[in-house]
């Protein structure tokens, strides 16, 4: 391990290369990085041991449908009537051409 002499001169030298605004941005989010570090394994450690809580199972309200939500539920309906029907008329059409010879 570097002793203090050596520390001072690879940060002199750190120094002449980056700038001091540089090394300044770059010690905040190497502080940013090792306070997330810390508070992620905190909240792992935490996880092994999690709190027993007893707690019921309820059942969701359920809400009266809205008439725009109704609507909206009778045209998504029809959509999907409407596709079905081109679907087969498609394929009747495709196996029409197909006996005709088109």
């Amino acid at each position: 391990m570097p002793g203090p002499t050596e520390l001072l001169i690879i940060l002199g030298i750190a120094l002449l290369l980056f700038g001091g605004s540089r090394l300044a941005g770059l010690g905040k989010g190497v502080g940013r990085s090792i306070r997330e570090f810390k508070t992620e394994v905190k909240a792992v450690d935490g996880d092994k041991d999690p709190e027993v809580v007893d707690a019921e199972i309820v059942q969701p309200e359920t809400r009266p449908e809205t008439e725009q939500e109704r609507r909206i539920r009778e045209i998504e309906a029809r959509e999907r009537d409407l596709n079905a029907r081109e679907t087969a008329a498609r394929e009747a059409a495709r196996q029409h051409d197909l006996g005709t010879g088109i």
